[in-house]
């Protein structure tokens, strides 16, 4: 993987770091690799990334809330092995614990909104996930419906009501979850 490696240098111009996070930065994967920016570089690095890795990686927003005994100033960008999207979150090791899910009961949910309208996961960690639509599925009240009731704590302790939900996701063609 040192070509993974140069690339994420090269194109982060960041210090590399020989590993990624997760559990909020508690915990280390020594399989990929990362780098720590300011958010407001992060996401565009991501795609900048991904123009430029070869087949079988994948690239992501990591860590964003560091809660180990090392707090940084940013986001984290990882890049790491992957033949799909869906596994960056086994990389990130995204779970909804407190709804009754781990990493593989989420990825079979976003596998149909993939299948219904395209997905594109952009940001994964321990507890929350960030995605694009790729179209708008054909009925969005619906549909808020049902992320509502995947991750309610993005209505119950985020945006206030479905209806909202819904006008988000049309304005934004984004579904941000997270599970408190």
């Amino acid at each position: 993987m040192p070509e993974l490696a140069a690339i994420l240098k090269r194109v982060s111009g960041q210090k590399l770091r020989p590993y990624s996070t997760f559990d909020f930065g508690r915990a280390k994967d020594l399989k990929c690799y990362s780098v720590v920016v300011p958010k407001d570089r992060a996401e565009p690095l991501v795609y900048e990334l991904r123009r430029n890795l070869p087949s079988g990686f994948v690239a992501f927003l990591g860590t964003t809330r560091w809660l180990g005994e090392k707090r940084h100033d940013g986001v984290e960008v990882v890049v790491g092995n992957g033949n799909s999207q869906f596994d960056i979150l086994r990389i990130a090791r995204s779970d909804a614990r407190n709804g009754g899910m781990d990493t593989e009961d989420i990825i079979r949910k976003l596998e149909v909104w993939h299948d219904t309208c395209g997905i594109d996961i952009f940001h994964a960690e321990t507890d929350t996930i960030q995605l694009h639509l790729l179209t708008l599925p054909g009925d969005v009240q619906t549909f808020a419906k049902e992320v509502y009731e995947f991750c309610p704590d993005i209505v119950d302790q985020g945006v206030g009501s479905v209806e909202a939900l819904e006008y988000a996701i049309k304005d934004h063609k984004q579904v941000y979850l997270w599970w408190d």
